[in-house]
């Protein structure tokens, strides 16, 4: 694993805000320059944050994302979790191993003597290398696993919040609903969501959803009718007495054998009663009083009375059909509801249809009976119980749905609610049957505890290779590798190290007698901290193509006199780490090993392999609070052989710019300050302490450029890159913006008056 970049620096130091935005990938070689206090160590310190495993004291607030080629990305919140070897050469690996005082903490090295030790710590090393990678691979199957349930759980509750929201848009249960809210419903319904299929068919889905929508209806008024069997078999009983009645009368064969003849007689023997004749209407005969008296014989009083009899039974058995009750419209109804109840009321009709065919059969027994009173072999059957039944249970279905009705109008909120929560249970246990959910939750559980006890084996293999580690370690050797790389760096011997096992440190001795007691110079201090430094990458048989190095200006601001030395041990060191990242603000270390990558990528490009060595620049604001960030090195530091190059093509760069923004304006007169600097200091050595006194030196045989051109430029530099005085003046950036423009023409035409061949050459190399 290597790291690809640094994708995101928020609250690092002066590390604002950093998105890696004009920088490019990491390679195996990084090569960052910059000035002091544009944030060289701050940016070293992320490094030394990885190799740690911990956040910054410093900047606890700090934010950061570092892309891991082939693994996930190390931020702020992980970082513990880190398994990247890294070693870091700043100011605090420095502080936190050396005293200058006092001692240099012990460097561990194996002692080859102790054979049998070490060829066991090499055993346990590769188990321990081999259960590392079985380790972490399972634990990368485990997230990628947890993290599918992770998103399994954001996408279910962003559908499930689709499929409840548009029931009922009021609901802010519902409108807010999210991963939280679905895995806690899972939890608390954890036994129905492990149900072999989801828990409603479409018809319920359907209901439900009616169910939860936010419209609340009146209550509804009805009362049911009932009828009473035994009311038929009285009924019943009534009739079959009236139909086996007969009347005693002294009868003409003939009238009874025919009805309508009877019928004709009676009314016409009224007739004649009436209008008191005894003449035949019909024939004009005179009607004898022998006929008559016959006549009146066979429709005597009784048999008159019986049919009234039959005349008011008719009517009361025509008051006997079932009459449709008055019923509520189906649209007063919820919607859930109607379809129960319009079954319900259809079923009633149908009750009510059979009812009346029983009853019209007595009425057609009634009729003929009406038609014949003499006839007595009519009869009727009792209603069945089961035409009975099914009226009565009609009512009592519609009536059911009526109360079901009225109590949700009664607890409106809590029936919706409970509406919800059972389409919320349906569609989750269809989330999490679809996925495996839990199927995928116990894998997890199972996987992790026995990812958790190959991690115990881990560290008692860890705890098993330090006792030996202790064991094998032999100070001496490690003072003697120290010292022998210490000697070479510096060219000289007159420093060495002790190993102190009272102070279980390294006491520095000069002359190889006297401490040194913190009398050492910057450049040996440096040499003595590299060196150090160096060393302790070896330790544990630490493998330099596994280690990612970290060095941050081995070359002391004090004393360069080892510039070279440093190079050349960290190149013949390091080359073959598996990344490398120098930070440096010395232009002439910057060459050498931008050199020596370069040379790298030449290398690697004749071979028509990509270029694996980068190169980046730290640039800074001049606002207050400042803030950095690195980008891609411009061509012209990559390019150029002196930092006056660089200066020169930068400054050259903003001349034809018609604007300058105020990064650019501040910016423009630091770099002016440096340039008129190199150019005098050059060209008039005597004075090159004094930019005064160079600039009035470059004055001499000018004809363009006069002495208030040459004051307006010394104010310019001296007003906005070293002035002592804060300014207040709120018209000061708007001064700065209006005057950098003409001050860098001016400067570029006092160059090419001074020196032209000079000036037309330099223009060459840097456009």
């Amino acid at each position: 694993m290597s790291i690809k970049s640094i994708q995101k620096l928020r609250q690092f130091g002066i590390f604002q805000n950093h998105t890696n935005s004009n920088a490019k990938d990491f390679g195996k070689y990084n090569l960052f320059y910059g000035w002091n206090g544009s944030g060289k160590s701050t940016l070293s310190g992320v490094f030394r944050c990885i190799e740690n495993k911990a956040n910054s004291i410093r900047f606890p607030s700090s934010e950061f994302i570092v892309s891991i080629n082939g693994k996930a990305a190390i931020t702020q919140a992980n970082i513990a979790e880190s398994d990247l070897n890294v070693y870091t050469f700043n100011q605090d690996f420095i502080d936190e191993n050396i005293s200058w005082n006092s001692v240099v903490k012990s460097i561990l090295l194996v002692d080859e003597k102790k054979i049998k030790e070490h060829e066991k710590l090499k055993v346990l090393k590769k188990k321990k290398k081999l259960d590392s990678e079985v380790y972490n691979k399972e634990a990368e199957a485990i997230m990628s696993l947890d993290t599918a349930v992770s998103k399994f759980g954001t996408s279910s509750a962003r559908h499930m919040k689709t499929s409840l929201q548009s029931i009922d848009t009021t609901d802010s249960y519902y409108l807010n609903y999210d991963k939280r809210k679905f895995e806690a419903f899972i939890t608390a319904n954890h036994e129905t969501t492990e149900s072999v299929e989801p828990i409603l068919d479409d018809d319920k889905i359907i209901e439900l959803t009616n169910a939860a929508k936010p419209d609340q209806k009146n209550n509804i008024t009805f009362t049911p009718q009932i009828i009473n069997q035994e009311s038929f078999r009285k009924a019943k009983e009534r009739l079959e007495d009236l139909l086996k009645t007969s009347v005693v009368s002294k009868t003409i064969q003939r009238l009874v054998e025919y009805g309508d003849i009877r019928h004709w007689i009676e009314t016409g023997l009224i007739l004649h009663k009436n209008h008191d004749t005894n003449e035949c209407e019909f024939c004009g005969n005179t009607i004898t009083e022998v006929r008559i008296k016959q006549l009146e014989a066979h429709f005597n009083d009784d048999y008159k009375a019986f049919q009234d009899r039959l005349i008011r039974a008719d009517g009361w058995l025509v008051s006997q059909y079932i009459q449709s009750p008055s019923l509520p419209s189906a649209s007063d109804f919820y919607e859930e509801f109607k379809k129960e109840y319009i079954e319900s009321c259809s079923e009633l009709e149908k009750a009510i249809t059979t009812l009346n065919e029983e009853i019209a059969t007595w009425h057609s027994a009634l009729k003929e009976k009406t038609g014949n009173p003499l006839e007595t072999g009519l009869f009727v059957d009792i209603i069945n119980d089961s035409s009975v039944t099914a009226f009565n249970d009609a009512m009592t279905a519609i009536s059911k749905v009526v109360g079901k009705h009225n109590h949700k109008s009664g607890n409106f909120e809590v029936e919706t609610k409970k509406a919800k929560k059972l389409l919320e249970l349906h569609y989750a246990t269809a989330e999490v049957k679809d996925f495996g959910y839990h199927e995928k939750k116990k894998e997890v559980t199972r996987r992790t505890a026995e990812n958790a006890k190959l991690k115990t084996t881990i560290n008692s293999l860890n705890s098993e290779i330090r006792v030996l580690e202790d064991s094998v370690s032999n100070e001496s050797i490690g003072a003697d590798q120290f010292n022998e790389s210490l000697h070479k760096f510096l060219g000289r011997s007159e420093l060495t190290l002790r190993f102190n096992p009272s102070n279980k440190g390294y006491e520095i001795f000069r002359n190889d007698s006297d401490l040194v007691e913190g009398n050492l110079s910057e450049g040996e201090k440096t040499a003595i901290a590299f060196v150090y430094f160096i060393t302790k990458l070896k330790e544990n048989d630490n493998k330099m193509e596994n280690t990612i190095v970290v060095v941050d200006d081995p070359v002391s601001s004090f004393d360069s006199n080892h510039l070279f030395h440093s190079y050349s041990f960290l190149r013949s060191n390091c080359d073959k780490a598996k990344q490398l990242f120098v930070f440096t603000h010395n232009f002439t270390y910057f060459k050498l090993m931008r050199d020596w990558f370069e040379g790298v990528n030449r290398n690697r490009q004749r071979k028509n392999q990509e270029h694996n060595a980068f190169f980046y620049t730290i640039q800074t604001t001049t606002f207050t609070p400042r803030s950095s960030t690195f980008v891609d090195a411009d061509i012209s530091l990559v390019k150029y052989n002196s930092e006056y190059h660089y200066i020169f093509s930068k400054l050259y760069a903003f001349k034809d710019n018609p604007t300058l923004s105020r990064d650019d304006a501040f910016l423009t007169a630091n770099l002016a300050r440096k340039l008129l600097e190199s150019f005098f200091s050059f060209k008039f050595p005597k004075h090159r302490s004094d930019i005064s006194q160079l600039m009035t030196c470059g004055l001499k045989g000018c004809e363009t450029t006069d002495e208030a051109t040459k004051e307006k430029i010394y104010r310019f530099i001296n007003k906005y890159s070293h002035s002592a005085v804060i300014e207040i003046n709120e018209d000061s950036s708007e001064n700065l913006l209006g005057e950098s423009q003409n001050v860098i023409v001016d400067i570029f035409t006092w160059l090419h008056e001074v020196d032209e061949v000079h000036y037309n050459e330099m223009v060459d190399v840097v456009t």
